[in-house]
């Protein structure tokens, strides 16, 4: 009865992973064939979701595909729960590093597009391996940071109710209480450095009474040594005493015999390699004449060769040298128009085709009172201060990959989120910030010197835009939508020296910089709209 009921189990566990593979390979073809990017990206979370369990490795391939894919469609939320589950399939697979990266990952996304779930169970996981590796200051630090952000998620402004808070509080108790227990667990692991490093001190005290007894045992062998080679000097002496007692005659008669052997060997010896040397010499004459006959006609035609190749060598490497420059010179004329994707695209088809964007950022500079400063400057040196603060404004925006798109008279205009795929305005922010510093360490330099500067005022959108080239022959780039006018109407109503950001790109970035809420306001054509003005990095 017993060995019936263990086959039934055989059978069914057996029966469970055949439905499951088969379960697998089937999501496998269907994602092979789709041509759907959102389909593509369902199917392969449910690949990694049924394989998290037989196969940690494909679970994280397929976890992150999905990732990119959502990333590429703009789900925030399945772009979460893919970097989660890629990084819940590596530490199955053991492989805690990179589960620690994903974990992270995971943890920056959630906290942007305020996934609470996610972040909490990506901290909580991120701590759970620092304990698992006794990095006790590293789990504090994640224990502390789910306080924190526990904190900051349930305060009067949240918008849970009284159960919910209660539980929010309950965690934050136990999280302070584990807080306590690491940094016991902390102090107990130094304690054990100080006990460890007094054992050290009592084995290098034994190791250096050890090397004196080797060092006493190496001095009695050198003694001995030296005794044995006393011995021998002694029996050289003896020897030389026994050849005083010989004859003088009978060493003579010896010492002269075996001079005339030498002598006799010697002569034999020099006629053998006298005659051998002359056998080579002729050998070696008659070779060396047909080597060098061969030699010199095979450089002979080497060098008709070299020269002929070298001459067309030279000419191939002249053209292609100008050809490379003429390419080097037009990808660069090119690329200061268009984004390098939209250059290729056009390169590579002769049309680039509009392309629509679900999440992109705007961001509208535009100087104060450019038509008094612009009177007070001749047209050449008007050119010269914009030409520099377009520059730098250049400089500025290609170190956080953001499009240029135009300038228009004094009006700076650019966006990201379009051919990088960067949804997120934080990077546009900080590049606003650079740029606001960057004039007002200017202007503080015109004041000095007396002359007139730039002061600018700059605002920040997300949605969606098209972008498109336009022209047949003088090519433009450029975007268009309610986002990019939504982005003027900021600008519009920002104070000089500020950035006025709209609501939406603010709960976009909300955790990463400090803000001064300005409430409802009246908008050209927009009616009233929640502004934000931006006043730096946030630091934790």
């Amino acid at each position: 009865m017993k060995y019936s009921s263990a086959i039934a189990l055989v059978l069914f566990l057996l029966g469970s992973f055949v439905l499951s593979a088969q379960s697998v390979y089937q999501l496998e073809t269907n994602y092979k064939k789709s041509s759907s990017k959102s389909e593509k990206m369902n199917l392969a979370f449910q690949i990694a979701e049924k394989s998290l369990i037989s196969n940690p490795k494909k679970a994280s391939q397929y976890a992150v595909i999905a990732s990119q894919l959502a990333t590429e469609i703009g789900d925030k939320r399945k772009e979460t729960d893919a970097t989660y589950m890629s990084a819940e399939a590596e530490y199955r697979a053991r492989n805690y590093s990179a589960a620690a990266g994903y974990y992270n990952k995971a943890w920056n996304v959630a906290r942007n597009y305020g996934l609470s779930d996610v972040a909490i169970n990506s901290m909580d996981k991120l701590k759970n391996l620092a304990l698992k590796q006794n990095d006790y200051k590293e789990a504090l630090k994640w224990s502390t940071e789910m306080v924190n952000y526990l904190n900051s998620n349930s305060g009067p402004g949240a918008r849970s109710g009284g159960d919910a808070q209660r539980r929010l509080e309950n965690q934050l108790a136990e999280l302070e209480a584990e807080n306590r227990s690491l940094r016991e667990q902390l102090a107990q692991a130094t304690g054990q450095s100080a006990f460890m490093e007094s054992s050290y001190k009592n084995q290098l005290q034994d190791v250096e009474a050890k090397t004196q007894n080797k060092l006493i045992e190496k001095d009695s062998a050198l003694s001995q040594i030296a005794l044995e080679k006393l011995k021998a000097d002694s029996l050289v002496r003896t020897n030389a005493l026994r050849l005083k007692n010989l004859s003088e005659e009978q060493m003579i008669d010896s010492i002269v015999r075996a001079q005339q052997e030498r002598e006799i060997q010697a002569q034999k010896r020099r006629a053998a390699e006298a005659e051998l040397a002359q056998e080579k010499s002729e050998a070696l004459r008659n070779i060396l004449a047909l080597v060098v006959g061969f030699v010199l006609l095979l450089a002979l035609l080497m060098y008709i060769r070299f020269v002929a190749k070298r001459r067309a060598a030279n000419e191939l490497a002249n053209k292609n040298k100008i050809i490379q420059e003429e390419q080097v010179r037009s990808n660069a004329l090119l690329l200061n128009i268009l984004p390098p994707a939209i250059a290729d695209e056009l390169k590579a088809k002769n049309k680039v085709a509009a392309r629509k964007y679900d999440q992109a950022t705007v961001m509208f500079v535009d100087f104060k009172g450019f038509t008094h400063v612009a009177e007070q400057l001749s047209p050449e040196r008007l050119v010269e201060e914009l030409d520099f603060c377009f520059s730098n404004f250049d400089q500025i925006i290609s170190k956080y990959k953001i499009e240029k798109i135009k300038t228009v008279g004094d009006a700076y205009i650019c966006a990201s989120g379009l051919s990088d795929m960067n949804a997120s305005p934080s990077d546009i922010i900080k590049a606003a910030l650079e740029i606001q510093d960057f004039l007002l360490a200017l202007k503080a330099e015109r004041m000095g010197q007396g002359l007139p500067y730039f002061e600018a005022r700059v605002g920040i959108h997300v949605g969606p835009v098209v972008a498109g080239v336009v022209g047949a022959k003088k090519f433009a780039y450029d975007i268009w939508g309610d986002t990019v006018n939504t982005a003027a109407r900021m600008e519009e109503e920002c104070e000089t020296g500020h950035i006025n950001v709209s609501e939406a790109a603010y709960w976009l970035a909300k955790y990463e910089f400090e803000w001064e809420p300005r409430g409802k306001i009246m908008a050209k054509n927009k009616g009233a709209m929640d502004m934000y003005y931006v006043t730096g990095v946030k630091t934790y």
